[in-house]
């Protein structure tokens, strides 16, 4: 008999806690109606504040898109004034300050190219010439006052090139 009332208990707590669940649905559904009206009978302030946004939207649209139209005028009409000056510049080159390379491209003959010796190419002969000597890179730097990274450089360069003429003179089998 025992077991039957504990039985009894569980279903009354079983069914109360089934009819507050009903209870909490029906409230929430009939919250949620009362909010739906009162959204739908809300005066028009708000769909005004709505139809007001969308003219601002438009509005700045616009005139973005007349701020962006002039800039592009702007930038044709440079590209113009540009292309203009370089054709201009073009035709008023005479043919003797300008000498064409073998490869196409077109470079100014300068008189002060050959008859001053490069400083850079004196220097890595320089560069050579103490390695040659056998004094260490750091030695190199100290004497001629020059980065160690740029010795470095120069003296690797230099040994890339004497191997690749020895490939290049090697017997192709």
């Amino acid at each position: 008999m025992a077991l039957h009332t504990l039985n009894f208990w569980e279903i009354a707590l079983d069914a109360t806690q089934i009819s507050l669940c009903g209870l909490i649905l029906l409230f929430l559904i009939r919250n949620r109606m009362k909010f739906k009206r009162l959204i739908l009978n809300e005066p028009t302030a708000e769909k005004s504040q709505n139809l007001n946004t969308e003219f601002v939207v438009e509005a700045v649209r616009q005139q973005t898109e007349l701020a962006f139209n002039h800039i592009l005028e702007t930038i044709d009409k440079e590209h113009q004034t540009l292309s203009a000056y370089f054709e201009l510049r073009e035709t008023q080159l005479s043919p003797g300050l300008l000498k064409s390379a073998s490869s196409g491209r077109i470079e100014p003959i300068c008189s002060s190219e050959a008859s001053e010796p490069d400083v850079a190419d004196a220097i890595y002969s320089e560069i050579e010439s103490l390695a040659d000597q056998g004094l260490s890179l750091a030695d190199i730097s100290e004497k001629l006052k020059v980065p160690r990274g740029e010795v470095d450089l120069v003296l690797k360069l230099k040994r890339l090139s004497i191997e690749s003429a020895k490939i290049k003179d090697a017997p192709q089998e």
